[in-house]
Protein backbone atom coordinates (compact mmCIF):
# COMPACT_ATOMS: atom_id res chain seq x y z
CA UNK A 1 0.00 0.00 0.00
CA UNK A 2 1.77 3.80 -0.98
CA UNK A 3 -0.25 5.97 0.80
CA UNK A 4 0.23 9.72 -0.85
CA UNK A 5 1.23 11.68 2.09
CA UNK A 6 -0.76 14.24 1.43
CA UNK A 7 -4.24 11.59 1.79
CA UNK A 8 -3.03 12.07 5.54
CA UNK A 9 -4.10 15.63 6.61
CA UNK A 10 -6.26 15.33 9.47
CA UNK A 11 -4.98 14.87 12.84
CA UNK A 12 -6.06 11.74 15.47
CA UNK A 13 -4.91 11.00 19.13
CA UNK A 14 -5.15 7.10 19.87
CA UNK A 15 -6.05 6.74 23.85
CA UNK A 16 -5.67 3.59 26.02
CA UNK A 17 -7.94 2.84 29.13
CA UNK A 18 -6.11 3.21 32.23
CA UNK A 19 -7.28 2.97 36.11
CA UNK A 20 -6.99 5.45 38.62
CA UNK A 21 -7.79 5.84 42.17
CA UNK A 22 -10.95 8.29 42.81
CA UNK A 23 -10.84 10.38 45.98
CA UNK A 24 -12.49 7.64 48.05
CA UNK A 25 -9.62 5.43 46.81
CA UNK A 26 -11.87 3.33 44.72
CA UNK A 27 -10.68 2.20 41.46
CA UNK A 28 -12.03 3.73 38.35
CA UNK A 29 -11.44 3.60 34.74
CA UNK A 30 -10.18 6.67 32.83
CA UNK A 31 -8.34 7.27 29.16
CA UNK A 32 -5.25 8.14 28.46
CA UNK A 33 -3.25 9.52 25.20
CA UNK A 34 -1.26 7.08 23.71
CA UNK A 35 0.10 9.01 21.39
CA UNK A 36 -1.59 12.36 20.06
CA UNK A 37 -1.40 14.45 16.81
CA UNK A 38 -0.87 11.69 14.24
CA UNK A 39 -1.67 12.24 10.63
CA UNK A 40 -4.39 10.32 9.53
CA UNK A 41 -6.31 9.93 6.07
CA UNK A 42 -9.96 9.53 7.31
CA UNK A 43 -12.33 7.22 5.29
CA UNK A 44 -16.24 7.20 6.28
CA UNK A 45 -17.24 4.14 5.77
CA UNK A 46 -21.38 3.74 6.36
CA UNK A 47 -24.07 3.85 8.96
CA UNK A 48 -26.75 2.03 9.92
CA UNK A 49 -29.68 2.71 11.97
CA UNK A 50 -30.93 -0.17 14.48
CA UNK A 51 -33.35 -0.99 17.34
CA UNK A 52 -31.44 -0.37 20.19
CA UNK A 53 -33.49 -2.55 22.86
CA UNK A 54 -37.30 -4.49 22.74
CA UNK A 55 -38.25 -1.87 24.58
CA UNK A 56 -37.79 0.76 21.37
CA UNK A 57 -34.48 3.15 20.92
CA UNK A 58 -32.14 4.14 18.16
CA UNK A 59 -28.56 2.96 17.80
CA UNK A 60 -26.50 4.27 15.60
CA UNK A 61 -23.58 2.59 14.09
CA UNK A 62 -21.14 4.39 11.94
CA UNK A 63 -17.83 2.90 10.44
CA UNK A 64 -15.01 4.87 10.08
CA UNK A 65 -11.74 3.76 9.11
CA UNK A 66 -8.34 5.79 9.68
CA UNK A 67 -4.82 5.04 7.92
CA UNK A 68 -1.79 6.14 9.39
CA UNK A 69 2.02 5.61 9.62
CA UNK A 70 2.88 2.73 11.22
CA UNK A 71 3.00 3.00 15.16
CA UNK A 72 3.34 0.36 17.34
CA UNK A 73 1.55 -1.05 20.01
CA UNK A 74 -2.19 -0.28 19.19
CA UNK A 75 -4.81 -2.94 20.03
CA UNK A 76 -8.59 -2.67 19.63
CA UNK A 77 -8.91 -1.92 23.49
CA UNK A 78 -7.85 1.73 22.94
CA UNK A 79 -10.12 4.60 21.05
CA UNK A 80 -9.45 6.77 18.33
CA UNK A 81 -10.25 10.82 19.46
CA UNK A 82 -11.33 12.88 15.92
CA UNK A 83 -13.20 15.92 15.77
CA UNK A 84 -14.22 15.84 19.60
CA UNK A 85 -15.70 12.29 19.01
CA UNK A 86 -14.72 9.10 19.94
CA UNK A 87 -14.14 5.59 17.43
CA UNK A 88 -13.84 1.99 19.07
CA UNK A 89 -11.28 0.27 17.73
CA UNK A 90 -12.35 -2.98 16.31
CA UNK A 91 -9.03 -3.89 14.15
CA UNK A 92 -5.95 -2.90 13.48
CA UNK A 93 -4.17 -3.82 10.41
CA UNK A 94 -0.63 -3.50 9.59
CA UNK A 95 -1.09 -3.56 5.95
CA UNK A 96 1.08 -6.29 4.49
CA UNK A 97 2.77 -7.07 7.85
CA UNK A 98 5.53 -4.23 6.42
CA UNK A 99 5.26 -1.70 9.01
CA UNK A 100 4.77 1.10 6.74
CA UNK A 101 1.09 1.89 7.43
CA UNK A 102 -1.37 0.63 9.43
CA UNK A 103 -5.60 0.73 8.47
CA UNK A 104 -7.56 0.84 11.65
CA UNK A 105 -11.13 0.01 11.29
CA UNK A 106 -13.64 1.05 13.86
CA UNK A 107 -16.73 2.30 15.23
CA UNK A 108 -18.41 5.23 16.36
CA UNK A 109 -20.50 4.65 19.99
CA UNK A 110 -20.39 4.10 23.52
CA UNK A 111 -16.28 4.27 22.70
CA UNK A 112 -15.49 2.37 26.12
CA UNK A 113 -12.51 0.53 24.18
CA UNK A 114 -14.77 -2.74 24.85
Amino acid sequence: MIVDAGKLNRRITIQQRVQTKDADGGIVDAWSDFAENIWSNVIYLDSVERKATNAGGIKLEAKTRFIIRYLSGITNTMRVSFNSQYYNIRHVNDFDDKHAYMIISCDLGGADGR
